[in-house]
């Protein structure tokens, strides 16, 4: 009698790991039907490294073959000890492109760091991204770019400017004449122009 019990548990737990398999397999987001669940499920092992070679290695990895698994795991990185990993997440939750990055981003324009502030602009130029060209950027995101052109780093300043000429979001005309009026710099005001152009053509 025990031993048909223990036949019988066995089987169950045997059922039990093969429907668990079939579902792992025929999930969506499962190593079958999904090509970046093997190099995420990798990459964010190495995100938690005692290294921090390696975790900024897969933090960066992360932006090009994470999906929206890989944005919390991303967002925990923020936090990291290592200026380095840091910046790789931001720019991997801006190639991602999930909005639930956009309030943990901005304070980032405020970084000490120009190279920070920089990688924050960019990753949210991204952020205010669409295959609509028809759709309304996040206001947060227009907003803070806006504010980020008149940063004291030339990058910074540039790489806004970049982004919402990018987006293509009326809003920002107004900021970027005014900037081009007072700015001392050629090369802004290059930009500023290119920006311009490209907020025209996508809204006539």
């Amino acid at each position: 009698m025990r031993r048909e019990t223990l036949d019988s548990s066995s089987n169950l737990s045997l059922q039990q790991k093969a429907r668990k398999f079939i579902k792992l397999l025929s999930h969506r987001d499962g190593p079958v039907r999904n090509w970046r669940y093997i190099p995420t499920h990798l990459l964010l092992r190495k995100l938690r490294s005692e290294s921090a070679e390696m975790r900024a290695y897969a933090a960066e990895g992360l932006g090009g073959v994470g999906g929206v698994n890989a944005v919390p795991p991303l967002i925990n990185a923020l936090n990291d000890n290592n200026s380095t990993v840091r910046r790789f997440a931001i720019s991997s939750l801006g190639r991602i492109r999930d909005v639930r990055a956009i309030d943990v981003l901005i304070p980032f324009l405020q970084d000490d760091e120009a190279d920070m502030r920089c990688a924050a602009v960019a990753a949210l130029g991204e952020l205010g991204l669409s295959e609509d060209r028809f759709s309304t950027p996040p206001v947060e995101i227009i907003e803070a770019l806006i504010n980020s052109i008149t940063d004291s780093d030339r990058g910074v300043c540039s790489a806004a400017i970049v982004a919402l000429g990018r987006i293509g979001n009326t809003q920002a005309v107004s900021a970027l004449n005014a900037l081009a009026e007072a700015t001392d710099s050629e090369w802004v005001r290059r930009y500023i122009s290119e920006a311009l152009h490209q907020i025209e053509e996508q809204n006539a």
